[in-house]
């Protein structure tokens, strides 16, 4: 039976991939084009951020039901601020430890729902084999030990030394090590200014390494954030930032017979965790929260929640979660930000109720679960209010459509109810990212987050599978189509 590798691309857009293709800049992502299938709108989940993405690929679920809300939220019951490593300023001022906790063992043992289980999970229980190269999210049944670098080991005052659970072959960087036969060579992409071998041509090298040594297994995730990296700083450079991809994924072809012989033996897929925005230059396109927020009591970063804090930011680039933490604040922090053009969407939640109001506008739509309402995804949903908030229109046969927010419903569901106390939501216009304090900022760059179909909308491509994928496709219908290639029954959570 074939071997399953899944190539996860950060910031990978359908125009840019295709670009890429016509100007022949790409010789393997035209090869795997020509041969099998490319879906250009596959919805990813929101927020638009990594982590929570990374969960629900691995889960085939959205953030309500596996409880990991974004890259940066507020932790209710332990009073602190949850970031996986975003932003250098934020996590020196939150603390080095407590974010290479949250991110090395935290996300996986803790925030990550023991209610639905890993790809990596099901498989082992079926007697196969599975491996996770660079993905931060890769809760499996195996433990494996981290071993930090020096200089990092000593900023945390070498205090971390728990194992970690992870599939049969588990890299993460230099920091975590897989167990095959062959030690991979050390070269300068495993160095500190490298970040310790997090990048794609460590990746890459892990992943030849894995082949080689007779123990690749029947499921490999392979995670290559390069791209990302580039496009926030040069998003005019996008063609050339992905033809560097496309280079390594080359260099791992290139080590087989053939790629024909490649294609033979593995079923290849390709898919991104979600596009980017370009961000306009001038300083008005960063949306100042606090100022926003400025009649408010907001919770400084690397300080203890007060009896005084009324609100607490969790700034994830294009949204953000605005967390009132006492009773009566919602609806006045609701108004506090309403005014704002700039603000695209605000929503909350109201017992089984979205509520979300379009900013700058007193339009307001209200969603919930179950209904008369079908959308393309077999979603049901009762909807009141005005429709053009979310950009829903009717369809055919009286079911539901989408525009500019591609399965919002789900989506902004998944967000709001992955946590059990009030959140507001606040999602940018395009052009536009918010500012907070020690917060990454990029002006005339790229980011992402919202739930915009520029940040939402990315390429899959499938090549060698026995069957087409079905369409419309998402992201968290990816775990479901590996499981069937594998001839494994999904499980229904």
């Amino acid at each position: 039976m074939k071997k399953v590798l899944l190539f996860l691309i950060d910031s990978m857009m359908p125009d840019v991939l295709e670009q890429s293709v016509a100007e022949q800049k790409a010789p393997a992502f035209r090869f795997f084009m020509e041969r099998g299938q490319y879906i250009n709108d596959c919805v990813t989940v929101f927020p638009t951020m990594t982590a929570s993405i990374d969960c629900s690929l691995i889960t085939g679920v959205y953030p309500d039901k596996h409880k990991v809300p974004g890259l940066i939220w507020y932790d209710p019951v332990e009073k602190k601020i949850i970031n996986y490593l975003n932003g250098v300023r934020p996590v020196f001022q939150t603390g080095m430890e407590h974010c290479a906790r949250n991110v090395l063992f935290d996300l996986n043992e803790h925030h990550l729902s023991k209610d639905v289980k890993t790809i990596h999970e099901e498989l082992e229980e079926n007697g196969r084999t599975s491996g996770s190269i660079n993905v931060i999210a890769h809760r499996g049944h195996k433990q494996h030990r981290v071993e930090l670098p020096f200089l990092l080991d000593a900023a945390m005052g070498f205090r971390m030394r728990e194992k970690v659970s992870g599939p049969t072959i588990l890299s993460l960087g230099t920091l975590v090590k897989p167990a095959i036969f062959r030690p991979v060579t050390w070269n300068w992409s495993q160095s500190l200014i490298a970040s310790y071998g997090l990048n794609d041509p460590h990746a890459i090298d892990v992943l030849i390494e894995v082949v080689k040594s007779g123990k690749q297994p029947d499921f490999t995730l392979i995670y290559l954030p390069d791209n990302d990296h580039k496009l926030h700083k040069t998003p005019h450079l996008a063609v050339e930032h992905l033809s560097q991809v496309d280079e390594q994924i080359v260099r791992f072809l290139d080590t087989f017979d053939s790629w024909e012989q490649a294609l033979e033996q593995n079923i290849f897929i390709f898919v991104s965790d979600h596009g980017q925005t370009v961000i306009g230059s001038a300083p008005e396109h960063n949306i100042p929260l606090e100022e926003l927020l400025s009649g408010f009591c907001i919770l400084k970063l690397g300080d203890s929640v007060e009896e005084d804090v009324e609100v607490v930011i969790c700034n994830n680039e294009r949204m953000s979660y605005l967390y009132p933490v006492q009773e009566g604040v919602l609806p006045k922090l609701v108004e506090a930000v309403a005014g704002d053009e700039r603000i695209d969407l605000i929503a909350w939640k109201e017992t089984e109720w979205v509520r979300v109001r379009r900013g700058g506008t007193e339009r307001t739509l209200s969603f919930r679960k179950g209904g008369d309402k079908r959308d393309c995804y077999q979603g049901e949903w009762t909807i009141q209010g005005d429709w053009q908030v979310l950009d829903l229109k009717e369809s055919f046969g009286g079911g539901v459509d989408y525009g500019d927010y591609p399965d919002v419903m789900s989506r902004l569901y998944g967000a709001l109810f992955s946590q059990t106390d009030q959140v507001v939501v606040v999602t940018a216009a395009p052009g536009f990212e918010f500012l907070s304090e020690c917060s990454p900022t990029h002006l005339g760059g790229g980011s992402h987050g919202s739930l915009h179909k520029r940040d939402s909308l990315v390429p899959l491509l499938i090549a060698g599978a026995s069957r087409p994928m079905t369409h419309p496709a998402r992201i968290v219908d990816v775990k479901a189509f590996i499981l069937q290639e594998l001839a494994l029954h999904t499980t229904v959570v």
